[in-house]
């Protein structure tokens, strides 16, 4: 069993570091767009989706429709708040630009 990372993909990482000046912000960008998606917004959607035919109770429907939209405000706000700091820190630099606590 090899051990992660292997060589070659500790230099990858290693150069998408150095590629990136500001990974840590798009990985934050990255998970505000698709942890939003795939935990709240696409799984109530779909089982709409499913079930439709099979006669779903209006309960569950305004459920799922209250989940989606939860998962919409996530995405959205969180999606401003990784643009807001990547947009910050390029025009500031990171000394000013940080919002967490050091």
């Amino acid at each position: 069993m090899e051990a992660w990372p292997t060589q070659n993909q500790a230099e990858l990482l290693g150069a998408l570091a150095i590629l990136i000046p500001m990974l840590d912000l798009v990985i934050s960008l990255v998970g505000s767009v698709s942890s939003s998606f795939l935990a709240l917004i696409f799984p109530p959607l779909l089982q709409i989706l499913t079930f439709h035919r099979e006669g779903v109770s209006p309960l569950v429907v305004l459920k799922n429709v209250l989940i989606s939209l939860i998962g919409f405000v996530g995405f959205v706000s969180g999606t401003y708040v990784a643009i807001h700091q990547i947009i910050s820190r390029s025009t500031h630099g990171p000394e000013e630009a940080s919002y967490g606590v050091q």
